[in-house]
């Protein structure tokens, strides 16, 4: 996204953000007829406990100037999860984040391959840096498919991907297309993400759950039925402890007991 774009995405994001918000919500009296969906920009300020003309400002897409604090009053007022509050954060300027450098180490890939569970390792931007046989072996990954590849872009677009989920794939993606949106406004300048969401706004499924406008942040646990004969994950992201890592984490796929037995037939063969 350029300057103007994220301007854009700011102004879109607090106008949407308002409108979800009732003034029962935050204990007001609804009196009168009301010509808006959702909250008053003046009441969202004094939620704030900032002047109108600031909040004002913000929303048509200004963040010159508006500090951490007061773009916290506004996420509190509004009623922000805790993803859409980073989200705020970043689309204000107090949340860069720059695209590092990734690489793991030999123990973490080794740790990895010894699991008997598919695990993989994953960066912030889901570049996908090494993965275990049980890994391949449940998401029809062929030996001779190269990594790193990232995994947005494998399971939006490579021909097998959406196969694999069935009839589960809209459930599947709809944590990851929020995942898209929140990643989009942190990191506008990834074009395997640009490819990405261009990709999800031409389907005539997926457009929906674009423009239903979730954010979620990167990397949440959640439970993934695929359509192959060993069944259903909950993911397990182990984020690593050491701060100066750059690698954002570990990921294992925890079978049920059912998908674990039939796992390990899949593994003995």
């Amino acid at each position: 996204m350029s300057d103007r774009e994220q301007r854009d995405e700011l102004r879109r994001f607090l106008k949407d953000r308002r409108a979800r918000v009732g003034p029962a919500d935050v204990g007001l009296q609804a009196a009168g007829r009301r010509r808006v969906r959702g909250l008053r920009r003046e009441e969202v300020a004094s939620l704030a406990g900032i002047g109108v003309s600031w909040y004002t400002a913000l929303e048509s897409g200004d963040a010159e100037g508006v500090s951490e604090a007061t773009v916290r009053s506004v996420a509190d007022a509004l009623l922000l999860s805790e993803s859409e509050r980073n989200y705020l954060l970043s689309l204000t300027g107090h949340a860069e984040a720059p695209i590092p450098s990734y690489e793991s180490s030999a123990l973490l890939n080794e740790t990895m391959r010894a699991l008997s569970f598919p695990a993989y390792i994953i960066t912030a931007t889901w570049d996908i840096l090494d993965c275990n046989a049980a890994f391949r072996r449940v998401w029809d990954i062929a030996e001779n498919e190269a990594v790193p590849f990232n995994a947005v872009e494998r399971l939006f677009m490579h021909p097998s991907a959406r196969k694999m989920h069935g009839t589960h794939f809209i459930a599947n993606v709809s944590p990851v297309v929020a995942m898209i949106r929140s990643a989009i406004g942190r990191r506008p300048h990834l074009a395997t993400l640009q490819r990405v969401s261009a990709q999800i706004v031409t389907d005539s499924e997926l457009r929906e759950l674009w423009a239903a406008y979730e954010i979620a942040d990167p990397l949440v646990p959640n439970t993934c039925t695929i359509d192959s004969p060993i069944g259903t994950f909950t993911y397990e992201a182990i984020t690593l402890a050491d701060p100066g890592s750059t690698t954002s984490a570990l990921v294992v796929q925890v079978p049920n007991q059912s998908s674990r037995e039939r796992l390990a037939i899949a593994m003995a063969r």
